[in-house]
């Protein structure tokens, strides 16, 4: 058999068409960030409240400033006991102080307060140290400008109890505590102008405790110290001519304090003597959640922590063996409290 005639080669085939590149698409545009919101400051908060919630906040921050302030009282006397170590058991000292204050809540105020305090103790010696053991009553009243307009006005009535033990190396250790009624009365404004009044009755109870040595050479002495104040006011609802409910939280103040003391004892011609002295501190407040609502709706905290710095001076002087009187003045400023003076004067009698 012949061989089969040969098959031609298929016709080849083109190539297909290239296909272009699809064309790039563009990145989308980008999209600006949003705007940053500004944090408004304490200034504008302030604005934004209504005058009757700020002056609710303004009574809620006075209680601690009024418990300090009767309080450095009985510091003063126990600093005098060991300045002194004469037994005068009966004293009294009259005490004025101004506050200014403001807060982030939008509390923000003027606090004029005076007040008397009168105590009686007993100094006892022992074989190595000495020790201090008394008890006092305070009456005080303060008053509150409000920024915003209106006032109030805080009676306060406490009571307490003292003691102080040094040793002849000079190591003390001090330990107050007291207890107070607070009568509050809130006269406050509206937006408006109207009246937003009331009045409610608080308690508090607080403790300071101090740890120092004396270092004394010929009659120079210097004090370095330390020092922890604690203090707790009541919860209270209560509301407004206006109708405004206001819940105030438990009011703390938790505060640490370390300072140097320095006094000199000048002995006179006479057999007086008197004995300057000046005191200089920082006081951390660490106490940062006192709450307080309105309408049952708004909360605000009226937080004064911080740094403050207070300078103290102030005068001794032995009028006669029977008879002590004494001078201070002071200065504080510092975590939302600026206050300008502080005045003292007081006698102490022995018998």
């Amino acid at each position: 058999q012949p061989d089969p005639a040969p098959q031609p080669d298929p016709v080849p085939q083109p190539d297909p068409a290239p296909q272009p590149d699809p064309a790039p698409q563009p990145d989308p545009a980008p999209q600006p960030d949003p705007a940053p919101q500004p944090e408004l400051p304490a200034e504008n908060i302030k604005r934004r409240i209504s005058a009757s919630t700020a002056a609710v906040l303004n009574m809620a921050a006075v209680q601690p400033l009024v418990f300090d302030a009767e309080l450095e009282s009985v510091r003063e006397r126990l600093q005098a006991r060991k300045m002194a170590g004469r037994d005068d058991p009966l004293w009294m000292t009259q005490y004025n102080t101004r506050n200014n204050v403001s807060t982030s809540a939008g509390a923000e105020f003027k606090q004029t307060l005076g007040g008397l305090i009168m105590g009686i103790d007993r100094l006892s010696q022992y074989e190595k140290s000495s020790g201090t053991l008394g008890a006092f009553f305070s009456y005080s009243h303060s008053n509150i400008g409000f920024s915003r307009g209106g006032e109030g006005y805080v009676d306060s009535y406490s009571f307490g109890a003292y003691a102080g033990l040094q040793h002849e190396s000079g190591f003390y250790l001090d330990s107050i505590a007291k207890a107070n009624l607070f009568d509050n009365n809130v006269k406050g404004r509206m937006n408006n102008g109207g009246a937003a009044d009331g009045d409610y009755r608080t308690w508090g109870i607080g403790a300071h405790l101090e740890s120092g040595i004396r270092l004394s050479n010929n009659n120079w002495s210097a004090t370095p110290y330390m020092a922890f104040t604690g203090f707790t006011g009541s919860a209270r609802k209560y509301a407004l001519s206006n109708g405004m409910q206001a819940d105030v939280d438990t009011t703390r103040m938790l505060r640490a304090e370390a300072g140097l003391g320095m006094d000199y004892r000048l002995i006179l011609s006479n057999g007086g003597e008197l004995q300057p002295w000046l005191k200089i501190s920082a006081r951390q407040e660490l106490a940062d959640n006192n709450q307080v609502t309105i309408n049952n709706r708004d909360r605000f905290n009226n937080d004064l922590s911080g740094m403050r710095g207070v300078f103290q001076t102030g005068v001794h002087a032995k009028i006669t063996d029977n008879l002590t009187g004494h001078l201070s003045a002071g200065y504080g400023d510092g975590a939302g409290v600026q206050s300008p003076w502080r005045a003292t004067v007081g006698m102490s009698w022995s018998f």
